[in-house]
């Protein structure tokens, strides 16, 4: 079985667009399920537990960007990946000596190249789980030990008896420390590992996640998702003129049986709609949570009652007061 090539463009944080080579990972459906291929992610919990003793404890904080995580991770499997076409044709003109020998043209008169990968490429089901494995072991030999209860968690105490604390998800790095060279020092030893491409960032604010998390204050952290409920607000179908209190009135979970079900287009709407509430929620709006458990139950076949209580917890997304949670 060789898996095929795809390219992607993504928009980065700062707006600009980069387009990514990966692989068609779908066919290994066939052989990993999902449990044995996914990665451990952290638990929201931890993330703002984290922050808040950060916070409380007057750390600096630092993130990091991990630059080719996955093509700098070693595969632990034989995958074979064909190459066709131009991109085909780019890696044979990059290196002929190599690749010519083992190029071939199908009916259609591409150039094909088959390749076995080294390298846990963007796309392979597990690329994630063996870059998981690859870091943590790398954290572990700086002095690391990982949390029993979140695995991307770890805790190191450094020589000054301080703690240094240190959140990732997948190549998303976030660290906390009292002590600021121990950040640098840290800092340092990830440098050696990814080389100059390694991007920190310092300060008061940082984006985490899809969060804004903001240390400026006394003793506490600020957690913001605005531009997501910007995002949010600009996708909805309809506008939203009125400013909500709260998410929900008090018949919030009150279904009449007879009513109006919305159509098939407006249907789509509101199940997209509340799928972006979701991941909202879960985050920096937690009191939209009671709201979205409802609304979420009501996707295969809202009606206009359900329309209405989804305008309102749109409605109090207009408050920017509302929008910001506090760990503190």
């Amino acid at each position: 079985m060789a898996l095929s090539t795809v390219v992607f463009l993504k928009e980065k944080r700062d707006g600009s667009i980069k387009t990514r080579a990966c692989v068609n990972g779908a066919p290994q459906r066939k052989i990993w399920s999902k449990e044995d291929a996914a990665s451990p992610t952290p638990h929201l919990e931890s993330v703002f537990l984290v922050a808040g003793i950060s916070a409380w404890q007057h750390r600096k904080n630092r993130c990091f960007d991990i630059p080719s995580a996955f093509p700098t991770t070693d595969t632990d499997e034989e995958v074979i990946m064909v190459l066709k076409g131009e991109l085909a044709d780019y890696l044979i003109k990059m290196h002929p000596a190599i690749y010519q020998p083992f190029a071939i043209v199908d009916a259609r008169g591409r150039t094909l190249l088959y390749v076995r990968l080294q390298k846990a490429l963007y796309g392979l089901m597990r690329a994630a789980l063996l870059f998981y494995r690859k870091f943590r072991g790398e954290l572990e030999r700086y002095g690391f030990v990982v949390n029993p209860y979140d695995p991307c968690v770890a805790n190191y105490t450094t020589k000054n008896g301080k703690q240094l604390t240190v959140v990732w998800h997948v190549d998303d790095v976030y660290a906390s420390c009292v002590d600021d060279f121990e950040l640098t020092k840290f800092a340092c030893y990830l440098g050696d590992i990814y080389g100059p491409k390694l991007t920190m960032h310092t300060g008061t604010k940082f984006d985490y996640l899809g969060m804004n998390l903001d240390f400026g204050g006394d003793g506490g952290v600020e957690i913001d998702m605005f531009k997501h409920v910007d995002k949010l607000l600009e996708d909805f179908p309809e506008e939203i003129t009125g400013k909500a209190a709260t998410p929900a009135a008090k018949h919030l979970f009150d279904v009449r049986e007879d009513g109006e079900k919305l159509d098939r287009k407006d249907a789509d709407a509101f199940h997209h709609s509340t799928a972006q509430m979701l991941f909202i929620s879960s985050r920096a709006r937690r009191d939209l949570q009671p709201t979205v458990a409802f609304l979420t139950t009501r996707v295969k076949g809202p009606d206009k009652d359900d329309w209405g209580k989804l305008k309102r917890a749109y409605g109090s997304s207009m408050d920017r007061t509302a929008s910001i949670g506090t760990v503190a």
